[in-house]
C-alpha cells in the first residue's frame, strides 16, 4: 500500500498476518456461532420443561378431577345407602302399623259374612263387596311383604304369567277407575310367561297405572283412556303403559325417576313410586323403565328378559 517498501519479507509478513487475522476470525465466528447455538438449546430445553411441567400439571389436574369424581361418587352412593337404609326402617314400621288393623279388618268382614250368609244368602251384590274387602286387604298385605323384600336379596324368582299380573293390578283399581270414568284397553294376543319377581312386577304395574289416574284428575282430562300392550321379542317382553293425559313436562321428564320428585302435593304422593319402580325393574330384574310422550300423553316402557337368570 505504499507504506512499506515491497519486499519478500513484508509480501510473507503480510500474507501470513492476513491468515491468521482469517483463522481469529473463524474462532470467533465459530465462538459466536456456538454460544448461539447453546443458548438455542438452553432455550429448547427450558420450554421442554416448560411443556413438560404443563403437561404434568394437566395431568394432576385430570387425576385430581378423577379422584373428586370418584370422591363424590362414594359420597352419593353412601347417601343413597343410608337413604334405603331409612326407607327400610320406615316400611318396617309401616308393616308393624298396618299388621293388626287388616287382620282386625279381615276378621270384621269375616263375622259381617256369616252374619249375612244367614239372614240373606241370596244377595251377591253384598258378598261381591266383601270379597272385594277381602282382596283389598289381602293385597295390602302383600304389598307390605313385597316391599319389605324389596330390600331383601333373599327374594323367590318364580315362572309366573305377565297376563295375571295385569289383571290383578286392573282388578285392585277397577272401582277406583269406574269412579273416574277411565276406560282402560288392555291387548294381550297370547299367554305370556316370564320368571322373574311377581309381587314387585305387580308393584310396579300398580304404580304407572295409578300415576295415569292421578294425571287424569289432575288435569281434568275429559274421556280419559289407558292402553296396555305387551310385545314379545326373541327373550325380552315389552309392556306398554300409555295414557292420554297430555304428557309430561319436558322440562321436568328427566327427573320423574329421582327420589322425592313429585308433581302432587305433599298429601297426595312422597316422590318414592317412579324412583322405587325403576329400581326394581332395573336393578332387581336387570331390565329398563323409560318414559316418552306422545301425541296425547305419557308412554311408559317396562322391557324385561323373559328369564331372569342369578348370578
Amino acid at each position: 500500500m505504499g507504506i512499506l517498501q515491497y519486499t519478500h519479507f513484508t509480501y510473507m509478513s503480510a500474507t501470513i498476518g492476513i491468515l491468521i487475522e482469517a483463522v481469529m476470525l473463524a474462532l470467533i465466528i465459530s465462538y459466536r456461532l456456538k454460544l448461539y447455538q447453546l443458548n438455542e438449546i438452553e432455550k429448547a430445553q427450558e420450554l421442554t420443561k416448560q411443556n413438560e411441567m404443563e403437561r404434568m400439571n394437566k395431568l394432576l389436574q385430570a387425576r385430581v378431577e378423577k379422584q373428586l369424581k370418584i370422591s363424590r361418587e362414594k359420597d352419593k352412593i353412601l347417601f343413597q345407602q343410608s337413604k334405603m337404609v331409612s326407607m327400610g326402617e320406615m316400611l318396617q314400621n309401616i308393616a308393624h302399623q298396618w299388621r293388626q288393623p287388616l287382620a282386625e279388618v279381615n276378621a270384621c268382614v269375616l263375622v259381617i259374612d256369616n252374619i249375612i250368609y244367614e239372614k240373606y244368602n241370596d244377595d251377591t251384590s253384598i258378598q261381591k263387596e266383601l270379597s272385594s274387602i277381602e282382596r283389598l286387604t289381602s293385597y295390602m298385605s302383600k304389598t307390605i311383604d313385597s316391599f319389605r323384600e324389596f330390600f331383601d336379596n333373599k327374594k323367590e324368582i318364580t315362572n309366573f304369567s305377565i297376563n295375571s299380573s295385569l289383571n290383578n293390578a286392573l282388578t285392585i283399581l277397577e272401582r277406583t277407575f269406574e269412579e273416574n270414568n277411565i276406560v282402560v284397553e288392555l291387548t294381550l294376543n297370547d299367554e305370556y310367561m316370564i320368571e322373574t319377581y311377581e309381587n314387585e312386577l305387580q308393584q310396579v304395574l300398580l304404580v304407572l297405572l295409578n300415576n295415569a289416574k292421578d294425571a287424569f284428575i289432575i288435569n281434568q282430562i275429559q274421556n280419559p283412556r289407558i292402553l296396555i300392550q305387551v310385545q314379545a321379542f326373541k327373550n325380552q317382553y315389552r309392556i306398554s303403559i300409555c295414557d292420554n293425559a297430555g304428557g309430561i313436562d319436558y322440562a321436568i321428564v328427566d327427573k320423574i325417576f329421582e327420589p322425592y320428585f313429585t308433581t302432587k302435593q305433599k298429601s297426595q304422593g312422597t316422590g318414592l313410586g317412579l324412583y322405587i319402580s325403576r329400581m326394581i325393574i332395573e336393578d332387581n330384574m336387570n331390565g329398563q323403565l323409560n318414559v316418552k310422550n306422545n301425541l296425547n300423553g305419557a308412554c311408559f316402557n317396562i322391557i324385561l328378559n323373559k328369564r331372569l337368570l342369578n348370578e
